[in-house]
């Protein structure tokens, strides 16, 4: 197979954050509106977290089929027709009014998210290699200023537009925009020519020692990282409203703060991966943000009875530390894994979200079962831990002893 050509690459790199940035904005109005959606259902913190938590069911399914699905349509084709299922399962969200409809739609929303992150960091890793620099942190930052955007309009428009006509326009707008922009994505040649650089470990085979070895290593840093970040979206504005007892609208300020500071690290972290490295970046973000977090909310769980106002700046402040600490780190996990040689992209990709997802099923599992029996400000002590546990296994993740055998 023949490799793309630069100009196609450039071509394709442009569509790719284009692609992410409608991601971001599909999924980022539905978080910052989660404290309305669960107000719906008339049901505690635990019970709906244990009901959304069977989204994480989804994701290990999408991920179970997502590298099959890639080398059968290519990466493209695959981003394309999942951003429908994206879609869909965002606009249902909005229109839930019985409790028993959370775990269907969130079922749909997992396995649909996790087929096209699939699809689009395999198009990134690809990208990626073929530029030969650290690129996957500013697409991810293109996921992160579309998250900002949707969760800004979230919060001015959430006093005067009701929940449900909010995200069916909000996910119209990012489907439609997705399908326009991820035309100009690598086509399914690059997918093939992929996978015939990459041949040492055909599909059929299975994956040799050291690589599994590593790639746990990976998923494990990739599992505590997804604790940490998906806390936010699920937690932060009904953390926000229901503790801090602040109003609609002011409670979206969390999940604004903490994607606007991921901006901000996406688009800066890619230097210092080059002069750095990635364990060394990883390290520092994992301590930054993880303390920066418990610091935070053992601040704010002291304020929120006498001071609400001054315990929100104190969370924005510290939602902003965690966004900068975590933000290199999906990237990071996700170039490390992709860049593994002897091995198919989307197959390493795919292994790797498939361990990794659990980090999705453990984290709203503790944090719902934590809520029900401490309260929710307790609750939120556990990711603050799993990403100070990104730090800590930092020194596991050097491509390098992979290479040396390769």
């Amino acid at each position: 197979m023949t490799a793309p050509t630069a100009e196609r690459v450039q071509r394709a790199k442009w569509g790719l954050r284009a692609t992410f940035f409608f991601m971001g904005v599909a999924v980022a109005a539905t978080s910052a509106r989660f404290a309305e959606i669960k107000g719906h259902t008339h049901t505690s913190v635990a019970i709906f977290g244990y009901c959304i938590m069977v989204g994480n069911l989804g994701s290990i399914l999408g991920n179970f089929f997502g590298s099959p699905l890639s080398r059968r349509i290519g990466t493209r084709r695959t981003a394309q027709l999942i951003m429908f299922g994206i879609a869909g399962s965002q606009i249902a969200y909005g229109f839930v009014n019985q409790i028993w409809e959370i775990p269907l739609v969130a079922f749909i929303a997992g396995a649909s998210y996790s087929l096209m992150n699939i699809g689009c960091n395999a198009q990134g890793s690809m990208i990626q290699e073929n530029v030969g620099r650290s690129l996957m942190p500013s697409f991810h930052g293109a996921w992160s200023i579309g998250a900002f955007s949707a969760s800004f309009v979230a919060g001015a428009i959430a006093k005067y537009v009701p929940v449900e006509w909010h995200l069916l326009g909000n996910s119209l707008i990012a489907l439609f925009g997705c399908l326009m922009v991820s035309r100009s994505l690598l086509p399914h040649s690059a997918d093939k020519n992929d996978v015939a650089i990459n041949s040492r470990v055909p599909h059929d085979l299975p994956i040799p020692a050291e690589i599994k070895n590593f790639i746990w290593m990976v998923a494990i840093g990739s599992f505590l990282a997804t604790i940490a970040e998906t806390s936010v979206g699920d937690w932060s504005s009904i953390y926000l409203k229901e503790d801090l007892h602040l109003p609609i609208g002011v409670n979206t300020l969390g999940y604004t703060c903490f994607v606007l500071a991921q901006i901000i690290g996406r688009f800066s972290v890619g230097r210092w991966i080059d002069k750095y490295g990635i364990p060394f970046v990883i390290r520092v973000g994992g301590f930054l943000g993880g303390f920066g977090y418990l610091i935070g909310l053992l601040i704010a769980n002291v304020e929120r009875g006498h001071h609400p106002y001054t315990a929100l700046v104190v969370m924005c402040i510290s939602y902003a530390i965690m966004g900068f600490g975590v933000s290199p780190m999906p990237p990071s996990y996700v170039s490390i894994a992709g860049g593994i040689p002897g091995i198919p992209t989307a197959r390493a990709l795919s292994r790797l979200a498939i361990i990794a997802s659990a980090g999705f099923f453990v984290g709203r599992l503790a944090v719902s079962t934590l809520a029900g029996l401490f309260g929710l400000p307790i609750a939120l002590l556990f990711p603050a831990t799993a990403l100070i546990g990104c730090g800590v296994l930092a020194q596991f993740l050097d491509i390098k002893r992979i290479k040396a055998t390769s």
